[in-house]
């Protein structure tokens, strides 16, 4: 059996691993031409659900390595108002030293890529593909493969999922992100409220913008750079006071302007470190959802993560899901067992993922039409 997946995002990486360790013949493509090349966010939460999915994929060097390049871990969820009185917090019991409750995207991709030089092709776009006996995978730059079974880790976007599942329906929630990263340099720790070292704080009005920051404390930094703090700031077109066509094409120097025009009149510490920014950092994120995860049909073609329920990040579920997906799928696919059955747990697992970030995400972002 050839197993090809189309995009090398957490959940297509986690997939190849597993199926690599079982002895399958996979093949991993990704449009992008390198890792470094796509910003999608920086800190991900990874749940006991995601913990145990690398468990049971990852080769124990490759989670070895996840491991040593994850974050320390944290212990506080909190809220806050502009002026940083606390409206809420929960704190959770901090794992074992192995424990990985947050990583970052890049350096998590990076470990994740360990032992996949030969099944993992940079620069190769999906554009369709046809199914008979076997399927045939066509690409952008004019040439194709066959394989057995086609697995959809493309994400929101997925073209796989068009194709196959062309009634599917992803909707734009309205809220924008505006992402950024703070060095955490000597002068910035001691501005940074303590509560903000500890885990992720949410500050808002409850009306307008809000503002989400989070710890960024490696165990083993990349090589690229070293301890930051995540910084989001998320509100709606109307709130950000930028049309799309605006907001997408800022330099990134006035796109990080919004963000310190949102806060100019919050908390003096906000403000100070919104203004230690690494504006070069700043990109914008749409933020999008389905509302229905929906079967597809029988055959050798499947879905994965984002590709087969988009979400919001309002319940951190996305990337664990993405994982818990890879791990019963690569069981269906070594063991024998019908593809079939993934689907039907898959579909049960990902629209409880998704009815709770949507619920998460009406109290976040007041999303009255959903």
């Amino acid at each position: 059996m050839k197993v090809a997946i189309i995009g090398a995002g957490i959940g297509g990486l986690a997939l190849a691993q597993g199926l690599q360790q079982a002895g399958v013949e996979v093949r991993l493509y990704e449009r992008d031409p390198s890792p470094a090349f796509r910003r999608q966010g920086f800190r991900i939460h990874l749940s006991e659900v995601g913990e145990q999915a690398l468990a049971a994929v990852l080769p124990e060097k490759v989670h070895r390595r996840v491991i040593e390049t994850s974050t320390h871990p944290g212990d506080l969820v909190a809220g806050f108002d502009p002026q940083l009185n606390q409206q809420f917090a929960q704190t959770f019991q901090v794992g074992g030293p192995d424990s990985i409750s947050s990583i970052d995207r890049y350096a998590f991709r990076r470990a994740m890529m360990t032992g996949l030089d030969g099944v993992l092709a940079f620069g190769k776009e999906f554009m369709s593909y046809r199914a008979d006996e076997k399927v045939e995978i066509r690409f952008a730059d004019g040439t194709s493969e066959t394989a057995d079974v086609l697995v959809a880790a493309d994400g929101v976007g997925s073209r796989v999922r068009a194709q196959l599942l062309p009634e599917f329906e992803v909707h734009d929630s309205g809220v924008r992100c505006i992402y950024g990263k703070i060095p955490l340099t000597d002068a910035v720790r001691a501005v940074t409220p303590p509560e903000f070292l500890r885990g992720f704080c949410f500050v808002s009005d409850g009306v307008g913008a809000g503002a989400a920051f989070a710890p960024v404390l490696f165990r083993t930094p990349p090589a690229e750079y070293g301890d930051y703090l995540m910084a989001v700031l998320t509100g709606t077109q109307e709130q950000l006071g930028r049309s799309d066509d605006e907001l997408f094409s800022m330099p990134l120097e006035q796109l990080w302007s919004l963000v310190i025009k949102q806060v100019a009149d919050w908390s003096p510490a906000v403000r100070e470190l919104v203004d230690a920014a690494d504006a070069s950092a700043a990109f914008p994120i749409t933020l999008r959802t389905c509302t229905s995860v929906l079967p597809w049909p029988d055959g050798p073609v499947v879905l994965l993560g984002d590709a087969a329920h988009p979400m919001l990040p309002s319940a951190g579920a996305g990337a664990n899901t993405a994982l818990w997906d890879a791990a019963r799928l690569t069981e269906a696919l070594t063991t024998h067992r019908e593809l079939a059955a993934y689907r039907e747990e898959m579909l049960t697992h990902g629209m409880a993922a998704v009815t709770e970030s949507l619920e998460n995400g009406r109290r976040m972002f007041d999303l009255g039409k959903f």
